[in-house]
């Protein structure tokens, strides 16, 4: 039984793969015209750090001039594609009513994460979120579950579960020594190695059945 839940917010929570191929279709098109990217090269863009992703696609661009032209495409797409996927804000009541202890760690800067919190209406449900500039070592080092188990007083890390998406998850998951969760609705869990996943979950009420928590 686990002490401990710990999310990743894209792929897991946050339903952006729309936000995401939306807004780099947008701009490829200003950008680099007449290339086309598949959808499922897009998707692998959800996980990693999006100054890491932008680096990787547009290596001939002053890199601060890209970012700030993806924060001004990608905050238009949030309000038009972003949401919580289903049972999302049911669980995270019922772990909270539980007394459950959970926590996020993403990829995600602390002003995007913020403003995902407040379009979605979950703000304040998270008691305790490490983002990507946070932390002096990103996603997949293990800084931030680190630091989550800090915070929560978790010392053993088989106490603890980490729910992702992809493989940059997995990654920080092992790295930290911490069991891994994959939700079985992510269109990039091939990536993942199937005996390197813990817990299965095809249903997110599955969560509730593997954490500790004082019966009534």
């Amino acid at each position: 039984m686990y002490k401990l839940v710990l999310f990743d917010f894209d792929g897991t929570i946050l339903d952006s793969d729309g936000m995401i191929v939306a807004t780099f279709i947008e701009l490829y098109k200003k950008f680099k015209p007449g290339y086309e990217a598949t959808i499922e090269h897009m998707l692998t863009f959800s996980g990693p750090p999006i100054k890491e992703t932008l680096k990787k696609e547009f290596p001939e661009l002053d890199q601060e001039f890209i970012y700030k032209e993806y924060q001004k495409v990608s905050t238009k797409n949030y309000d038009l594609y972003i949401k919580l996927f289903p049972g999302v804000e049911e669980l995270l009541l019922k772990l909270r009513s539980l007394g459950v202890p959970y926590g996020l760690v993403t990829s995600k800067s602390r002003d995007a994460t913020n403003y995902a919190f407040s379009l979605l209406g979950i703000e304040g449900y998270f008691d305790f979120s490490v983002c990507s500039n946070e932390v002096k070592n990103v996603k997949p080092d293990p800084e931030g579950i680190r630091l989550a188990m800090k915070h929560f007083s978790i010392k053993n890390p088989k106490n603890v579960l980490y729910i992702g998406d992809g493989i940059i998850d997995y990654l920080t998951a092992k790295a930290a020594n911490v069991d891994f969760g994959l939700v079985s609705y992510s269109p990039r869990k091939d990536l993942i190695p199937a005996d390197g996943v813990d817990l299965l979950i095809d249903d997110l009420n599955d969560i509730l059945k593997v954490v500790s928590y004082e019966k009534d």
